[in-house]
């Protein structure tokens, strides 16, 4: 008991041992382990996985729709109304899958919004647009907060050129407001209506 709390108060002194550490490191010599050329098996792989980004950067369409009917533009009709709030998600899919495809086959658009503008402008109908810049106004597009007036859509759509050569896509809100039948017949004239 007495020799414990001897230690206890006094500890032993410290003591000092040189350890050469870096010594051990001088006798070490690694053994050549580089191969003389690369495995065949390393090199497949790497040029498959090199393979497969550029595939993917191309975005490559697997499974392409049916090509646009007619030799005319790609005419996009949209009912942008406060009731097609609710799918707009969907809308925009769409709308993307068709500028996709008429990008592919260099077809132009023309687009057109059945609702009015914030200054209470009847719809307008584009100019003959690349899908780039139709897509650049797709991807802007919002509803709005009030009902589409296809009425003055109408309007704008006979302004339009009519040779039967046209693909066109109408998005509707699913509501016949009494004008649904007459856009649609002005529309057929211009082409194959989807």
């Amino acid at each position: 008991l007495f020799d414990i709390s001897i230690i206890n108060i006094l500890p032993p002194a410290p003591r000092s041992l040189r350890f050469p550490a870096i010594a051990l490191l001088f006798g070490l010599h690694p053994p050549e382990e580089t191969p003389a050329r690369t495995p065949l098996w390393l090199i497949i792989l790497r040029m498959l996985i090199a393979i497969l980004i550029v595939v993917g950067l191309a975005r490559p369409v697997f499974n392409p729709t049916a090509n646009l009917t007619g030799s005319g533009p790609l005419i996009l009709v949209i009912d942008d109304g406060w009731t097609a709030a609710r799918h707009w998600a969907a809308r925009q899919a769409t709308l993307d899958d068709l500028l996709d495809q008429a990008q592919r086959e260099s077809r132009s658009v023309i687009v057109l919004t059945t609702a009015p503008d914030a200054l209470a402008q009847p719809p307008a109908v584009s100019n003959l647009l690349p899908a780039v810049e139709a897509r650049r106004i797709v991807r802007g597009l919002q509803p709005k907060p009030w009902p589409s007036d296809r009425a003055a859509a109408l309007t704008a759509v006979e302004r339009l050129p009519q040779d039967g050569s046209a693909h066109v896509v109408w998005l509707s809100d699913g509501l016949d407001d009494g004008q649904a039948v007459a856009l649609a017949n002005a529309l057929l004239r211009l082409g194959r209506l989807d």
